[in-house]
């Protein structure tokens, strides 16, 4: 790999060229009920108590005792994956609210409920809330409709990507998650290993990856330096 000093910091990501790509992830941030998880938050945040998770660090929603509980994400972004194969099924930024499909399992008694895990990419300032708690503030504030919005919008944006991603080359998928990676914000994607990024979000080989990262930075349309997405320095190809 070149050295940092000699790499390019720039990002070509045509919104013509690529806005299929980015489709599921655009529309995720453009339509994100702001305002709902707002309200939540407020409510929450009185009863919370703080934690933080580095890079790489796994949360689960349920603690030692098997008793669920509701994350507050206010600072960084991670992926929610499911605990059986550790594959992501969505990615949150902050501000986000997490654990509610786990908790209503919990609190509704349901048979073979599946289990999630909040997986943090970057560096994240969260709080806990007990899910009986969480329950009982609802409740008293009425904010069930908020909780709705949330809800409908995260499987949205889940119905979208799974769409986008079925019957599809790999060469794409690795596409669209460099695209993807290539708009997050600097200070996020520093801290983002794009070999992982890719990888957590598909069923490919590291190999495979490996590969195409290897032969696009050959052709010079991106940077990397150790491990990190540095720059998209021109249109990647559809045809690989």
């Amino acid at each position: 790999m070149s050295q940092a000093k000699n790499e390019k910091k720039m990002f070509i990501i045509d919104e013509d060229f690529d806005r299929g790509a980015l489709r599921s992830f655009a529309f995720g941030l453009n339509t994100k009920p702001l305002l709902a998880i707002q309200r939540i938050m407020q409510a929450l945040l009185p009863v919370s108590t703080p934690l933080e998770l580095q890079p790489d660090e796994r949360f689960e929603f349920f603690d030692a005792e098997n008793n669920a509980n509701i994350l507050l994400l206010l600072e960084g972004t991670g992926v929610v994956c499911h605990d059986e194969n550790n594959m992501a099924i969505t990615t949150l930024f902050s501000p986000s609210v997490l654990g509610l499909i786990d908790g209503y399992s919990t609190f509704y008694d349901v048979e073979a409920r599946p289990k999630h895990f909040f997986s943090a990419e970057t560096h994240c300032t969260c709080q806990l809330v007990p899910l009986a708690k969480f329950v009982e503030i609802i409740d008293e504030q009425n904010l069930w409709h908020d909780i709705a919005r949330i809800l409908a919008h995260r499987l949205l944006v889940m119905a979208i990507r799974e769409k986008e991603f079925i019957g599809v080359e790999s060469f794409i998928m690795i596409r669209t998650l460099i695209l993807e990676l290539g708009s997050y914000p600097e200070e996020y994607r520093e801290q983002i290993n794009v070999l992982n990024f890719i990888q957590r979000r598909t069923n490919l080989s590291r190999s495979g990856i490996l590969y195409v990262l290897s032969e696009l930075r050959k052709g010079e349309y991106i940077s990397v330096h150790r491990g990190v997405l540095k720059g998209i320095n021109k249109r990647i190809p559809i045809d690989f």
